[in-house]
């Protein structure tokens, strides 16, 4: 027992550590036992910081998590970047963290699991109302546990639990979210024609700082301003099939703008187990969004254009993109509605939220029914209203600028101030 007998000595200084000594000596046994000795030497170098120091006090508690356990070949692969500082090995390791029992929980892609995980930092996570960054999972056709949205594959290669800590033992460290405009290309999303879109339209803003007013494209928004979106993203092959209608309003910018403004919830992330139930959402053009998801998949409907959602839960430091197989051709706005919805959102980001201790929204192993009727349930007991987003944006930097904002949409044109 080396390597408790190392470790014990190492986090004497803390106390909320030293309360826990018995357990933390039964996992670091479990982990030596598992052949995790490297992540032992990580815990040993976190515990130097106070994140990583509250961590281990966390996972020590007695209280049920889940913890991705990178094995040591893992760990010697791992980029440079991802292990030091101590700092930042921390931040990376407070990814590895779920609270809550996720032992029994199962899903097969296209359905996914989603815990949130202890990774909050304010610098790099910039989620609506400083919630906690979101890590998704799930069984693909090898019959193998991926965690997905990664650069590198990482897979569930054995599972082994110590008390109320499961532990999933992977293949590659853990990437937290990267901004829009990495993760493009990294995933292969194949949004090369909206990604365009979005370059080629602009959206009127007021800087707080300097007290002007200028444009930004749709792009830079969603890449570094945002804090808190669901963005719907219509693949290469839909932006192909709708390129004669978006060519007729590409110098229409209201019009298109309020094409735009139609794939986007503001200020909430909305994630797929959320989209599950009869509620509607409000777009930031103000038009009514519905959601449907039977046995060959889940749709988003904008007036009488339903698109099927063919990579779901895209996830950014700043939101989540869903993308869709067809273009949600709207060109219609609603003014009053949307100024509704973000009040809403805005006020709804300001309170305190409680940390999320389960799957978010639903458990795929239910039936479609009850799945359905636990995610209207989740939303509802977010604060979300039909017709109504129920998060807001806060203060943010946005393409370099410091930006305290409101947002409010008018014909098609969101105007901060």
């Amino acid at each position: 027992m080396r390597h408790a007998a190392l470790l014990s000595l190492a986090l004497a200084p803390s106390v909320a550590l030293a309360q826990n000594s018995t357990i933390l000596a039964g996992l670091v046994g479990a982990l030596s036992a598992a052949g995790l000795t490297q992540l032992i030497n990580v815990a040993t170098t976190i515990n130097s910081t106070s994140v990583g120091q509250s961590i281990l006090a966390n996972i020590t508690s007695g209280s049920p998590f889940l913890l991705f356990a990178p094995n040591n070949d893992a760990w010697s692969k791992a980029p440079a970047n991802f292990t030091s500082p101590a700092t930042t090995l921390a931040d990376v390791f407070s990814y590895h963290v779920v609270p809550g029992n996720f032992s029994a929980v199962q899903t097969q892609y296209p359905n996914i699991t989603l815990g949130q995980t202890l990774y909050d930092d304010p610098l790099t996570v910039h989620l609506e109302g400083g919630k906690p960054q979101v890590v998704a999972w799930s069984e693909r056709a090898d019959g193998k546990t991926h965690v997905l949205n990664q650069r590198n594959d990482s897979t569930v290669v054995n599972t082994t639990t110590f008390g109320n800590l499961t532990i999933f033992i992977i293949d590659n460290v853990l990437q937290v979210p990267e901004n829009l405009e990495d993760t493009i290309p990294t995933n292969n999303l194949s949004l090369n024609g909206f990604s365009t879109l979005l370059k080629s339209a602009t959206l009127s803003f007021y800087n707080a700082s300097t007290a002007s007013t200028s444009d930004v494209t749709f792009f830079d928004a969603f890449n570094t301003g945002y804090h808190g979106f669901t963005l719907f993203s219509p693949n290469d092959t839909a932006i192909t099939a709708a390129n004669g209608t978006l060519a007729g309003i590409a110098g229409n910018r209201t019009a298109l703008n309020s094409v735009l403004f139609n794939h986007v919830i503001n200020a909430t992330s909305l994630y797929t187990p959320l989209l599950a139930g009869s509620q509607n959402f409000t777009t930031a053009g103000g038009e009514a969004l519905s959601f449907k998801l039977n046995a060959t998949g889940q749709y988003v409907t904008l007036g009488n254009i339903t698109a099927m959602i063919v990579q779901p839960d895209v996830l950014l430091p700043n939101g989540v993109v869903h993308i869709i197989d067809r273009v949600l051709l709207d060109t219609d706005s609603d003014p009053s509605s949307a100024s509704s919805a973000l009040s809403s959102a805005t006020s709804a980001a300001s309170a305190s939220q409680s940390s999320q201790t389960a799957p978010i929204g639903f458990s795929i192993t239910s039936s479609l029914a009850s799945a359905a009727s636990s995610a209207a349930a989740a939303a509802s007991s977010s604060g979300s209203s039909s017709g109504a987003a129920s998060f807001g944006f806060s203060a943010h930097n946005l393409v370099g600028l410091t930006v305290a904002l409101a947002a409010a949409v008018f014909g098609g044109v969101m105007t901060i101030f």
